[in-house]
């Protein structure tokens, strides 16, 4: 045990002084299939599900799970304006979470459960107002982001260590049954170099075992570089701010940077509607379900996250059993699982399109059994097999 330490921590030292490869992400890996369909739940809970005592099985009912650490009752060991200065968590509240997150695996065997972890930006109270690591113009002002929030110097390197020895303090406690969260990827040639920087020394003190989920935004272009050391990109309402508003273009996209990651991978697509809008949630949801393996969420907004649980997500398709289609303009998109089906009629599409059925399946969104669907282009269907 004593030589495995030292051999870590020569690992550690010989990252540091830049000695040490961090081993690329073996896109082509095996890795157990995903059962769909894959739900998302961003801090908060859904919220038409029971809530109080049963929070736990409320996380549960999700596939990737991203919570605060506070959520899971564990506290950095730090005084006042200065919680994210701890690079340790205070003993006392381990004991907790680890049971928490007993109990959501237990629950969901399958669930990805991703601890927060501040780096581009940090509320106003979580380090002294006068540090160093604040991001500051050229008059001196600290940078805001959100009110309460301002941004942290990327370029300062011992802010990027501090970042990543506070992910493996996460760890530490957590093993193997939490990863981590890290929000607002940046794209500058600067920021990817911090970005970079952060996630190569997070893989030498974590190893290569460590789920990390990254919330790329709107932006869903210029990914290739980040895939390699992370195992999900989250796409936040990013469908309906692309440049060039081609939507099947934009799932071949996501899908194929996707197909990058490191394994297990546990991306999200989120879509922004009203609760009572079920058509804005069918369309996206489809076709996450057939041209990619992500986590999907449709939520009020950008503010919290808030979601409630729609009664289609309760159908259990079961693993894939054909990979994701690739997205062609004009074409109907098909997607096999083990216990149903999935269609996509791209909007391109010349009119609609009837598919007969082998046998009768129940339709999830109208909870009709049909022997066939018809669909309009811009529109899609899943379907469950019947059980004997």
């Amino acid at each position: 045990m004593i030589l495995m330490r030292w051999l870590f921590l020569g690992l550690v030292l010989g990252f540091l002084a830049g000695g040490v490869r961090i081993p690329a992400a073996t896109a082509d890996a095996p890795s157990p299939l995903p059962e769909q369909p894959r739900i998302a739940m961003l801090w908060a809970p859904a919220a038409n599900l029971k809530k109080g005592a049963d929070s736990v099985a409320n996380w549960a009912r999700h596939s990737v799970i991203v919570v605060g650490i506070d959520d899971l009752g564990l506290e950095w060991a730090a005084g006042k304006n200065s919680a994210s200065l701890a690079e340790t968590l205070r003993p006392e509240t381990v004991a907790a979470a680890r049971e928490t997150l007993d109990c959501v695996h237990k629950l969901n065997p399958a669930a990805a459960v991703l601890c927060e972890v501040y780096f581009f930006e940090d509320d106003v109270e979580n380090y002294p107002p006068d540090h160093l690591w604040w991001l500051r113009d050229r008059n001196g002002k600290k940078t805001q982001f959100w009110p309460g929030c301002h941004q942290m110097d990327l370029a300062n390197p011992a802010y990027v260590t501090h970042v990543a020895r506070r992910i493996a303090a996460v760890h530490q406690v957590t093993g193997p049954a939490a990863g981590i969260f890290l929000d607002n990827l940046r794209f500058e040639a600067a920021d990817k170099a911090a970005w970079t920087s952060l996630l190569e020394q997070v893989r030498a003190l974590c190893g290569p075992d460590l789920v990390i989920l990254v919330n790329a935004g709107w932006d869903s272009t210029d990914m290739s570089w980040v895939c390699p050391l992370v195992n999900g990109i989250m796409y936040e309402d990013a469908v309906v701010h692309t440049a060039d508003r081609d939507v099947e273009a934009f799932y071949g996209r996501i899908a194929a940077f996707d197909r990058l990651l490191r394994q297990p991978r546990v991306s999200v697509n989120e879509k922004f509607g009203r609760r009572s809008d079920a058509g804005k949630m069918a369309r996206d949801w489809i076709r996450t379900l057939v041209y990619t393996d992500m986590a999907f969420l449709y939520s009020d907004s950008t503010q919290e996250h808030a979601h409630a649980w729609a009664a289609a997500w309760d159908v259990r398709l079961g693993v894939a059993r054909t990979p994701p289609p690739l997205s062609e303009p004009g074409k109907l998109a098909r997607r096999e699982f083990a216990n149903g089906l999935a269609l996509w009629l791209s909007a391109s599409a010349k009119g609609e399109i009837t598919v007969e059925l082998p046998n009768a399946m129940r339709e999830v969104l109208t909870n009709r059994v049909v022997k066939a669907v018809t669909l309009k282009p811009d529109s899609g269907a899943v379907l469950e097999r019947r059980r004997p």
